[in-house]
């Protein structure tokens, strides 16, 4: 019987070396996949805790309490910057402010984990910007443009009584308001101030957070408790009332004896001039000297540079110019005579102090201040060109 053999043909020697080269090809690509996914991995982490570093030094503006930012983070309880991003996780020196950590290691056996990005290398801190190098490109948050917008904000308002008075001449002195800062080292401090005859009142230098306020009228102990909610970068206006008639009646001469003759305001060329014309009266019967007035009203932002009496200049800004709750010093000074009246214009409302755009102040609330103490209180009519 005739057998028949079969010869299997392997691999030849260069089959093998392409299988060989298309394997090495195929796994290059593969790792190089895997390589990019895991970068692109290691970019968004990073990212994500700068985020977190950036909320722990100052806040999260998302984070709020009945429509009021509640979250400011490190600077907001402290006062200042971190001087290092330990002090986001310990205390720096047993500050009693200080009511961190404000950020967590992601894994609690890394104690320096939440200091180092992706690649383990550390992060860089400078003023109001944190960045990692690891990745070889760069990554950067930024908290803000400056320092100073985190640290140099103002809080400014106003004071009146129940019926929407201020405290001119006499009352002035007798009112003390306070503001408490975190002092940037672990301590809390007080500004102090008294407002202006016209009720306006300021604090500069104040960094971000909500840091509470108390209005003090001293001859009856009357406290007004509130707070400021201070964003960075932001001057804070609020209007702040007693709970009673502390001070003179609006209707009357307002602890002084000038008056405002009903209905006698007027605006007109607002696209040029944009001037303010009221009249006002003495009836006291005697003679007033009349040194300042005070404007005080709450918006449009605008700032005068003129102010005369019966045609005569008494006050002008120059370059510059006054706003709200400015006092505009007489020169020189006027008199009111009894039984006559007198015309007060204010001229060159202004987008900017001196200069910028005409503002038109049609329907603004007014409240008139004289340096005797004499108020009142307006409503501006419409502007007529």
């Amino acid at each position: 019987m005739q057998r028949i053999l079969h010869h299997n043909k392997g691999f030849t020697l260069v089959e093998v070396i392409i299988t060989i080269i298309i394997a090495g090809i195929l796994g290059a690509i593969a790792l190089r996949s895997v390589l990019v996914v895991s970068d692109t991995a290691k970019i968004e982490q990073t990212k994500a805790e700068l985020n977190n570093i950036g909320f722990a030094i100052v806040g999260n503006p998302e984070l709020e309490n009945n429509g009021i930012r509640s979250d400011f983070g490190y600077v907001g309880d402290v006062g200042a910057m971190p001087s290092n991003l330990d002090a986001l996780h310990s205390n720096p020196g047993g500050y009693a402010t200080w009511k961190g950590p404000y950020i967590e290691n992601r894994f609690s056996q890394i104690t320096n984990d939440y200091k180092e990005d992706a690649w383990g290398t550390a992060y860089s801190y400078s003023g109001v910007s944190i960045s990692s190098s690891g990745s070889g490109s760069g990554i950067v948050k930024q908290v803000a443009n400056s320092t100073d917008d985190i640290l140099i904000n103002q809080v400014s308002g106003n004071i009146y009584d129940a019926d929407g008075t201020p405290p001119g001449a006499v009352y002035r002195d007798s009112i003390s308001i306070r503001l408490s800062i975190p002092n940037g080292v672990g301590a809390y401090t007080t500004k102090t101030t008294i407002p202006d005859i016209g009720g306006y009142f300021s604090f500069d230098s104040i960094p971000i957070g909500n840091h509470d306020i108390d209005i003090l009228y001293t001859p009856s102990d009357d406290t007004l408790t509130r707070f400021a909610s201070v964003t960075p970068n932001s001057n804070i206006y609020d209007e702040y009332y007693f709970g009673t008639n502390l001070w003179f009646s609006t209707s009357g001469g307002g602890g002084g004896d000038i008056t405002m003759v009903p209905d006698s305001d007027s605006l007109s060329n607002c696209n040029t001039y944009n001037k303010l014309d009221l009249w006002i009266e003495n009836n006291s019967g005697s003679d007033i000297v009349v040194t300042s007035v005070t404007l005080t009203w709450s918006s449009p932002t605008a700032y005068y540079s003129k102010v005369e009496w019966n045609t005569i200049l008494v006050y002008s800004g120059g370059g510059s110019g006054n706003g709200t709750g400015d006092i505009t010093i007489f020169t020189p000074p006027q008199t009111i005579y009894d039984g006559t009246q007198v015309n007060i214009s204010v001229l060159l409302f202004k987008s900017n102090p001196g200069s910028g755009s005409p503002v038109d102040m049609t329907n603004t609330d007014f409240t008139v201040t004289f340096s005797d103490g004499s108020t009142f209180n307006f409503t501006s009519s419409i502007c007529e060109d």
